[in-house]
């Protein structure tokens, strides 16, 4: 009875369709859809999230097992380069370098670390009787019999009980460690072996334990293939380590919401297994699960990861059974109620008046939520004039946004601010919105940071054009928060240098930067001596005090473009780059540099008032060098570190054993060399030039060293240091006025000459040269048309006009120039006829060979046909047989210079015998 009532409410009494009542149905009917659709799209919603979450999980177990690996090979690497740098190591000095890095704290589940060597079959015997007299006195390499090549372990820390038993164990006789010792030494490369029982363990521990090996090759032989390799090996540094213990100690690294499983190959093979934990259950195919593949040193281990039920737990959504729910009744219930509206139509203007009542308390509560926001909305036009806006009445805008109603950008901000915010509308009205643009106003007298967000008002073009609603947000707090972030991660909080993470940065950049400019720089390792003794005796704050001091002296000695790190402990990293492009030059300058920090240390530290001495030691090495990495660069600086604690500390040492070498004399030589010129070690000397009969026509003037201790030092070996030094400069101006005091005496006494003096580029460029030429020829007397300045073919490859302005100005004085060992170097056409020359030098390398070789001869005769019709005098150098001086005057060179003629004599009794 009631069905048949229900469905007349569908019908007009003539029986036609109400159609208004049918939208009740077809909106239930529609909203339940959509019900449908929402039920679906949260379940593969949930499915995503869920896959997400446990791949997320995943890479974070494997990056771990990834890490913890690197670190253990980084260990062993630090061993091997212990080893490499030392010539013999005993079990004192293998004890005294492992403790202190407590490695089975810093990587628990290592059972030690020892050193494997290799022993032929003839050489067994002798092997024994070394180690029985290092301190092994029952030592013998096991298990016995003859082979014809043993591998016995000889070193292992920590020295316990257990591991001792295993020293002189020939290792080569476990199959799997021969295999990852072989594929070690083959590749140069960290081998990992299978899972295997440790002789240690043998009887107490059923886990696996894994090996890793390291090869040690002879430094001095090259290791460039595999039988290379093979002939260059020394040993092996290995590090034994229960896999259990290793990965359970990682932390976290599985908990109540993963499994974990670790096979040495394919999962599909039990016998593979290394770890396994509690939770974990072989051969389950869960909903969610992933089996990644990792690289171990040379094996390929399979990571099996398992999702467990408090995992999944964590996605089932119950408000999704909820939500459905209640969108089931809502779906009906709006359908019912839309067909209640259609047959109460008396209802209507109520229920209108019900809904304008609730809009306008919405209105309210909008009103009321503006006014407890604190950020600045307001509305602009195309030109950017302010025409509502609307802050909260407590914010420190409130005022200020008041008074810009009416006003333009350009009127109320400044010229920065402005430019912003247009750029802002303009992106706005280009693309509807814009957002992120951050700039700084000042409030009430303090520097706040503002977010702007602007978005183009729609609908209103044609009646009130183009409009744009504004929201201003202070971010100071954030920026803040962002900017204490940057410095947590890049930066040390007790001395605020940068910390290792910022070093290596900045030395990846260097280390880019030097090898495409081909500019060296140098990388200081330094290490405070005695520190720990202050850090035991005063405490630990005394003990950063100390740090903190000793960051402030370091930055006060570097330049700004150099990077002083601090990477913890008292260990300080010092960058420096773009010293030289000559790595002889760039080792002396880092040298002072490190002497110049060294020094500044050694001055007493306040602390706490009263005053403590401390010193440190300094490695360094430098870069770039082929094939070397960021990390290799840090090893060398920390290995020749150690060596200079090694040799007694508050020292200096380099990586390279040759480069100390050579840096050293070079400063000693330097030294040397600014004492000398100083005390009148220098003297001037004359070789004279002659014409194709033998008459002198002038005389090239050389600078000779005669060294109290050292007695005559060449200048080929001096010359370079002086450039490098500067001293090259005075030393320069010291022979031109050398020369011009000669040219006045040998004018005077009526036997004037030419006199060619040899100018060094660094000399030539430096400001004011023409200045200090003219300054000497005027206090001299010296005619200037007969001073010839020799420059090389290098001074011209380099700023050619600068070079031509500057000979111009030297050649108005009536200074001549002349190009030294022509032919060398930079050598055109085009720049002869530019360049003011005088004469042109013919290299004693193409004088030496002639008239016997062919290609020398026609070289010689080239350069004086040139010479000649360009109109320049030619000097042959090195004239020192008379076939050479025979043939060079049948060609009609002008001037002939070498030992043929004479050697090179004191300026002084040259000039005595022109007069006499």
């Amino acid at each position: 009875m009631f069905a048949p009532h229900f469905f007349r409410r569908f019908r007009t009494q003539q029986g036609h369709w109400r159609l208004p009542t049918l939208a009740g149905p077809a909106i239930s009917l529609v909203l339940l859809s959509l019900t449908v659709l929402y039920w679906q799209d949260q379940g593969r919603q949930i499915q995503t999230r869920r896959e997400a979450a446990f791949n997320r999980a995943a890479e974070r177990i494997v990056d771990s097992l990834q890490d913890r690996l690197l670190a253990h090979e980084m260990v062993l690497r630090g061993l091997k380069g212990y080893y490499e740098g030392s010539d013999s190591i005993d079990r004192a000095e293998l004890h005294a370098y492992v403790t202190p890095l407590q490695l089975q704290q810093v990587l628990p589940g290592l059972q030690a670390v020892a050193f494997i060597v290799r022993a032929a079959a003839g050489e067994i015997a002798e092997h024994e009787a070394r180690m029985r007299g290092l301190g092994f006195a029952n030592y013998a390499v096991r298990p016995p019999g003859r082979r014809e090549q043993y591998r016995p372990l000889v070193l292992i820390e920590p020295q316990s009980e257990e591991n001792l038993r295993v020293v002189g164990v020939d290792t080569a006789t476990v199959p799997e460690a021969l295999d990852a010792q072989n594929r070690a030494r083959d590749t140069g490369l960290p081998a990992l072996t299978t899972g295997l029982v440790l002789r240690q363990d043998v009887g107490a521990k059923a886990n696996p334990s894994v090996v890793m090996y390291l090869p040690i090759y002879h430094s001095e032989m090259p290791i460039g293939s595999v039988a290379e390799r093979r002939r260059a090996l020394r040993g092996w540094v290995s590090g034994p380590f229960h896999v259990r213990e290793y990965v359970e100690a990682i932390g976290r690294l599985t908990d109540d919401e993963m499994a974990l499983a670790i096979y040495d190959g394919p999962a599909d093979q039990p016998a593979s297994l290394l770890y396994q934990s509690s939770t974990f259950v072989p051969n389950k195919v869960p909903a969610v699960a992933t089996s990644r593949t990792i690289e171990a040193a040379g094996r390929d281990w399979t990571v099996v990861v398992q999702p467990l039920s408090a995992f999944e737990q964590g996605f089932a959504d119950q408000d999704r059974y909820l939500i459905a729910l209640l969108a089931i009744a809502l779906s009906l219930g709006v359908g019912w109620f839309t067909w209640y509206l259609s047959i109460r139509r008396d209802n209507a203007l109520a229920l209108a008046q019900h809904m304008t009542q609730a809009l306008w308390g919405a209105r309210d509560d909008l009103q009321a939520t503006l006014d407890a926001t604190p950020d600045w909305m307001f509305e602009l036009d195309a030109e950017g004039r302010v025409l509502h806006c609307h802050n909260a009445p407590e914010s420190a805008l409130h005022v200020q946004a008041e008074q810009l109603v009416g006003r333009t950008l350009q009127e109320s901000a400044s010229s920065k601010t402005a430019y912003g915010c247009q750029a802002a509308l303009d992106a706005a009205a280009a693309r509807g919105y814009s957002f992120g643009h951050e700039f700084q106003l000042v409030v009430d007298g303090e520097s706040r940071w503002f977010e702007l967000s602007v978005a183009k008002k729609k609908g209103t073009e044609e009646a009130q054009g183009v409009r744009f609603i504004a929201l201003l947000r202070d971010v100071s707090e954030r920026k803040q928060a962002a900017q204490r972030t940057h410095r947590l991660a890049y930066f040390d909080p007790l001395t605020e240098l940068p910390n290792r993470r910022m070093l290596l940065d900045r030395l990846a950049q260097a280390l880019g930067a030097a090898s495409h400019a081909g500019r060296f720089g140098a990388l200081m390792f330094m290490d405070l001596d005695n520190f720990k003794q202050i850090n035991d005796a005063q405490g630990h704050s005394a003990g950063d005090l100390l740090l903190v001091q000793v960051a402030q002296r370091l930055m006060l000695a570097m330049r700004s473009t150099d990077t002083v790190a601090h990477i913890g402990g008292d260990e300080f990293v010092v960058l420096v780059s773009d010293l030289s492009d000559e790595v002889g030059e760039a080792g002396m300058l880092a040298l002072r540099l490190a002497e110049g920090l060294r020094e500044a240390l050694e001055e007493p530290f306040n602390l706490g008032g009263r005053a403590f001495a401390s010193t440190a030691s300094i490695g360094l090495t430098l870069f770039p060098k082929q094939g070397e990495g960021v990390e290799d660069l840090l090893r060398e600086a920390d290995t020749a570190m150690y060596r200079a604690k090694d040799l007694g500390r508050n020292r200096i040492c380099f990586f390279e054993s040759a480069m100390q070498t050579d840096v050293q004399r070079r400063l000693t030589l330097e030294q040397d060399l600014k004492v000398g010129f100083a005390d009148a070690q220098f003297s001037a000397f004359v070789q004279p030039q002659v014409d194709c009969g033998g008459v002198v026509v002038g005389g090239e003037l050389l600078m000779r060293w005669q060294h109290p201790q050292r007695g005559a030092v060449s200048p080929t070996e001096f010359i370079p240091v002086a450039e490098a030094s500067g001293l090259i400069v005075r030393m320069g101006d010291w022979m031109i006025e050398q020369a011009c005091s000669a040219l006045a005496r040998l004018e005077a006494g009526g036997a004037l000459v030419p006199l060619s003096v040899n100018v060094s580029q660094r000399q030539f460029r430096q400001e004011g040269f023409v200045t200090r030429v003219q300054t000497m020829l005027g206090q001299s007397g010296a005619r200037a048309d007969h001073l010839i300045l020799e420059v090389t073919e290098s001074l011209l490859a380099e700023q050619m006009e600068e070079t031509i302005a500057r000979m111009c100005e030297l050649v108005a004085l009536g200074v001549r120039f002349s190009i030294d060992d022509f032919g060398t170097g930079y050598s055109s056409l085009a720049y002869l006829k530019r360049m003011p020359l005088f004469e042109l030098k013919i290299d004693k390398s193409f004088v030496q060979d002639t008239p016997a070789d062919p290609s020398d001869t026609a070289i010689v005769q080239t350069i004086l046909a040139v010479a000649r019709n360009l109109g320049l005098r030619v000097v042959a150098e090195g004239v020192e047989i008379k076939a050479q001086a025979d043939f060079l005057t049948a060609c009609q060179c002008d001037v002939l210079q070498g030992y043929f003629f004479g050697r090179p004599e004191p300026l002084a009794g040259w000039v005595e015998r022109r007069l006499a």
